[in-house]
């Protein structure tokens, strides 16, 4: 029967909390850069979204004055047919 030393098992166990610490905080930095990355396009599609729904807007606003002048035209010919 072989006793060994016990401080032995200590330092392996401590060795071996060490190399599970340095373990997991390297995949955690994997994953934080990976969700870095994935949050940074998601930003940047919303951008691009932003940018269109603007864009969206302003032609739906010059859609609707064109519609409003269209309509004031309309309005003005049947007034002055309805005249004397």
């Amino acid at each position: 029967m072989s006793n060994g030393n016990p401080q032995n098992g200590t330092k392996a166990r401590w060795a071996g909390v060490i190399v599970t610490v340095v373990l997991a905080a390297g995949a955690m930095t994997v994953q934080w850069g990976i969700v870095t990355a994935k949050l940074q396009h998601v930003e940047k599609r919303l951008d691009e979204l932003i940018v269109e729904a603007r864009s969206l807007r302003q032609e739906y606003q010059a859609i609707e004055r064109r519609v409003s002048y269209l309509e004031g035209r309309l309005n003005g010919r049947a007034a002055g047919r309805e005249g004397p």
